[in-house]
């Protein structure tokens, strides 16, 4: 049996972080992702809403690097948590459990007004991360022309 999520979104807040006693990091986040479609000859969009929960490395990752409306990359697994509520009744919430994640949307701007873009992607089976900036990568490519355009090769 599969049990597999892939989700491309955008960020509803900022990620609720706990730090737990135990020295594990627990990272909560909300994304959004939009669907569009055709109804009577009007194009309309539907937002769907996903509750996603990154431990540990991707846990402290978001706590670094995300913020509402930064656009990520997710895969991970449904998992359903079971809880009773004040007045006694069972219910269950569904949540995305990250194993892999990639940032796609890091075009900030610091301090002094300057561009920059980040990528960072991760990889928690592997233990595999990497981080670098769009500019970097286009300054040495021999190719580019303009490496203040950091928008041009983005699949989005």
């Amino acid at each position: 049996m599969i049990n597999k999520v892939i989700l491309l979104g955008r960020l509803g807040k900022d990620p609720l972080i706990k730090h737990l006693d135990n020295g594990r990091v627990v990272a909560n986040l909300t994304l959004a992702t939009n669907d569009y479609y055709t109804k009577d000859g009007q194009r309309l969009e539907s937002t769907e809403w996903h509750n996603l929960e990154l431990w540990d490395n991707h846990a402290k990752m978001a706590e670094s690097y995300l913020k509402k409306g930064n656009i990520i990359y997710v895969e991970g697994k449904i998992r359903t948590d079971k809880y009773t509520d004040a007045e006694g009744i069972e219910k269950q919430i569904k949540k995305i459990r990250v194993l892999q994640m990639q940032m796609m949307s890091g075009l900030n701007r610091n301090e002094e007004g300057e561009q920059h873009s980040r990528g960072y992607s991760s990889d928690s089976d592997a233990g595999h991360k990497s981080h670098h900036t769009v500019q970097e990568e286009r300054s040495n490519d021999e190719g580019s022309q303009d490496s203040s355009d950091v928008n041009d090769d983005l699949p989005f």
